[in-house]
């Protein structure tokens, strides 16, 4: 923000939480400024169980989502590994390969 005057909106996020020493999936964070909301999201089996983690109907988390070169975490309180999205890499495009 400080260095291009931009910033990230919260609707272009999405951030998974998951379970430390396990990755079990636990939900993503939610949006809303409080919980239950008491909106049609909310009603979701599950939403709002652990405060602000919300649930998705349907949504099936895919454990190989976090092989190698398909995630990055950005915090991982085990390993102590703390990161912003802002100091990784750009991927390369068609126009700068």
């Amino acid at each position: 923000m400080e260095r291009r005057r931009i910033g990230v909106a919260a609707h272009q996020v999405d951030v998974f939480i998951l379970e430390p020493g396990t990755d079990r999936y636990l939900g993503r964070l939610c949006a809303f400024n409080a919980c239950p909301k008491g909106k049609r999201e909310c009603l979701v089996s599950g939403c709002g169980d652990m405060p602000f983690l919300r649930q998705h109907d349907e949504f099936e988390w895919w454990a190989d989502t976090l092989a190698p070169g398909g995630a990055v975490r950005l915090f991982d309180r085990a390993s102590g590994t703390v990161a912003t999205a802002a100091s990784l890499p750009l991927p390369e495009t068609a126009e700068s390969g």
